[in-house]
C-alpha cells in the first residue's frame, strides 16, 4: 500500500456551507450525543474528516457537518476538514452502511430502504450487499422483506440487536 494513495492522505478545508446531506444515511444521532460529539469537536478538535463526493454530497460524517453547519465556532474560517472519494451511489452506500456498522449505530427501517434500493434499483445481488456490508445473507434477506417487523415478530427475537425494534418499541 503506498501512503500517497490512501484517501486519508488527500484532506481538504471544504467551506462547510457547500457539504449537502446524501438522502439514504440509516445513522440516528440522539441529542445527548450530539453534545457529546460538539464537546468532543470542542475538545480535541477535528480528529476525524468528513468523506464527500466529488460534488460534496456527504458520504460519512453528517452529524459532524450538522454540527458545523448551526454552529460555526467549531469550524476553521467556515471550513471543515474532508475526504474527497470518486465512488459510484452502490459504492458510497455500502461504504456508508459499513462504517455505520462499525461504529454501532444503524436502524433497520433505513437499512432495509437502503437495501431495497441496492437489489432493486442497482441490481447488487444479495451476496454482493453482504458482503459489502458484512452482513450475513440471512440478514440481508430479512431486510429485503416486506413489512418484516410483524412477519418476524422482531421485538421477540433475542439474537437480533435493539436496533432492529421499532423506536415506538424500544
Amino acid at each position: 500500500m503506498n501512503i500517497n494513495e490512501q484517501p486519508i492522505s488527500n484532506v481538504q478545508w471544504v467551506e462547510v456551507e457547500k457539504l449537502q446531506a446524501n438522502d439514504y444515511n440509516p445513522n440516528v444521532v440522539f441529542t445527548d450525543e450530539m453534545k457529546l460529539l460538539k464537546y468532543s469537536i470542542q475538545k480535541s478538535g477535528w480528529i476525524q474528516p468528513i468523506l464527500v463526493t466529488q460534488d460534496y454530497v456527504i458520504i460519512d460524517g453528517f452529524h459532524r457537518a450538522t454540527l458545523a453547519k448551526q454552529d460555526k465556532e467549531i469550524t476553521v474560517d467556515g471550513k471543515v476538514p474532508c475526504v474527497v472519494m470518486e465512488l459510484s451511489e452502490p459504492e458510497r452506500m455500502l461504504l456508508t452502511i459499513r462504517i455505520n456498522r462499525a461504529k454501532g449505530s444503524h436502524i433497520a427501517v433505513k437499512m432495509s430502504d437502503i437495501i431495497h434500493k441496492l437489489v432493486n434499483d442497482y441490481c447488487m445481488s444479495i451476496e454482493a450487499v453482504g458482503h459489502g456490508i458484512g452482513a450475513r445473507k440471512d440478514e440481508v434477506e430479512l431486510l429485503l422483506m416486506d413489512n418484516v417487523f410483524q412477519q418476524k415478530n422482531i421485538t421477540e427475537e433475542s439474537r437480533y440487536s435493539k436496533a432492529w425494534v421499532p423506536a415506538t418499541k424500544k
